[in-house]
């Protein structure tokens, strides 16, 4: 938590961190991949081994998770209204949401269904996996810190809505870092043309890591957003 009231906005403070502390965002890459390595050992061990489908939806949620505790540590730094121990805590209710995770998932793909669903079923279930992955980091902000006296959900909801008001920007953002670690253009799925050959496991990695960061990058403008208009707590004369 810093000591003096900053000037530029929260959103803009926590995309800097992110940035800058690339090395922290590695060494929980590295954490959550060799959990995810260790379960599927003993998945293996006990018969059931993942396809291909699951093995990729296990690497989405591996990023999702590592993207959001690299968020959780920034927003603990660079909010003057963090509680103690928020960064834990988040992380905590990240690594255990797995059953509000399950709700927010459905309502992700309610949402998605309502809007209309894309040719593409892996840009269908990234966008379902990340939204709810985001919701629910959301979510745990409200019930750790309470700010306005909102809970989880409620917090969540503000948040939420900033975000899908910026799906235009999300989209910008994931195309531009697609494009940027590619080198190649990041097509609509109406310029896709669909065969039964499955992706270059490296092209797909980069479409899976374009599309988290998008998420995290438009998160941290949302939850700073909602939180830059709460009034820090009163300093002690």
């Amino acid at each position: 938590m810093i000591d003096s009231a900053p000037t530029e906005p929260l959103a803009d403070r926590l995309v800097q961190s992110l940035a800058e502390n690339r090395a922290r965002l590695e060494h929980l890459m590295a954490q959550e991949s060799s959990r995810a390595i260790h379960e599927e050992f003993l998945l293996a061990e006990s018969g059931t081994l993942p396809d291909r489908e699951t093995r990729l939806e296990r690497a989405r949620a591996v990023s999702a998770r590592a993207w959001l505790r690299h968020l959780s540590a920034s927003l603990a730094e660079q909010w003057q209204g963090a509680p103690e121990g928020l960064h834990d805590k988040l992380e905590q209710h990240v690594m255990r949401g797995s059953e509000r995770l399950e709700a927010l998932s459905l309502d992700e793909e309610a949402v998605l269904e309502r809007e209309g669903l894309s040719g593409d079923l892996q840009a269908n279930a990234r966008r379902v996996t990340l939204g709810a992955y985001m919701r629910l980091f959301a979510e745990g902000v409200g019930e750790i810190a309470s700010p306005d006296g909102e809970s989880g959900p409620d917090f969540g909801k503000r948040v939420t809505l900033v975000m899908r008001r910026e799906g235009a920007r999300r989209r910008e953002v994931e195309k531009e870092a697609y494009e940027a670690w590619s080198g190649g253009e990041l097509k609509g799925i109406e310029d896709t043309k669909v065969t039964a050959a499955p992706a270059e496991v490296s092209e797909i990695r980069v479409i899976e890591a374009a599309a988290c960061w998008s998420y995290v990058r438009i998160l941290a403008d949302s939850v700073g957003e909602v939180l830059d208009t709460i009034a820090p707590p009163a300093s002690a004369s």
